[in-house]
């Protein structure tokens, strides 16, 4: 079912959101019955350029010894609580190594990232009964992970974490590659309900500078802002048809 965006507090499992990511990368332009939509105008309060991966694990300021976290949400004094710590490392460690399971590996492996016991459940839902690694990032007690698979997929998960937080940080970043010179163009948004939940998918399709392959970069996040499961993927893309909206072939 696919409707307009509506706040629901609502989660629903990963077996549901691992079947939504499966469907995803297979769907046409053509079976999206709404036109491209185009990406909202964004102001980012706050950039953050990396001149160092080893930035993206280092820890935030200690907050204030009366500060709670919310019992469903990521301590606060984890990097891993910033929505935006977190698509920095899908940048990293999925757009820049172009989705190679070894590049993507090695770079998280020098960042302290712990390989996830192949033994846990949730390891072959997360490959999809294909073979890769799953990661854990440090500090995130297993709830930031990611995943490395054949064929340039590469994912994102992360659990406790701001739906909106993370699509804004998302679309923040996708702005800045563009403004690097990639091509960057948002062609699908839509709310997707399962289980009783509801989602919002978005999806940009990218080329780097200098390059002739075109990737997805997708999210699934939800529409409310209580804390929830996020994913972020990466995979090849079929090549594109027709003229740009820019006037020029793709």
């Amino acid at each position: 079912m696919v409707r307009g965006n509506r706040s629901v507090m609502a989660d629903i499992g990963q077996a549901a959101m691992l079947a939504l990511w499966v469907a995803w990368p297979g769907v046409s332009l053509a079976q999206v019955v709404a036109p491209p939509v185009a990406p909202s105008v964004v102001e980012p309060a706050v950039t953050f350029p990396v001149t160092s991966a080893a930035e993206l694990i280092t820890p935030l300021a200690t907050p204030p010894a009366n500060a709670e976290a919310a019992p469903e949400s990521l301590p606060l004094g984890s990097l891993w609580a910033d929505p935006r710590a977190v698509a920095r490392l899908f940048r990293e460690a999925c757009i820049q190594t172009e989705g190679q399971a070894a590049a993507a590996v090695d770079w998280a492996l020098a960042q302290g990232f712990s390989p996830v016991d192949p033994m846990r459940g949730s390891t072959d839902e997360l490959l999809a009964g294909e073979p890769g690694t799953v990661l854990a990032a440090p500090g995130s007690d297993s709830r930031v992970l990611l995943v490395a698979a054949q064929g340039a997929r590469c994912m994102v998960w992360a659990e406790r974490l701001s739906g909106p937080g993370l699509r804004l940080a998302l679309v923040e970043m996708t702005g800045e590659l563009a403004g690097k010179g990639a091509r960057v163009q948002l062609q699908v948004e839509r709310s997707i309900e399962r289980s009783g939940a509801w989602r919002t998918q978005m999806q940009w399709r990218y080329r780097r500078v200098g390059g002739s392959q075109d990737f997805g970069i997708g999210s699934v996040t939800t529409l409310s802002a209580a804390p929830g499961t996020q994913a972020l993927h990466f995979s090849p893309l079929p090549a594109a048809t027709g003229i740009a909206p820019d006037g020029l072939k793709p």
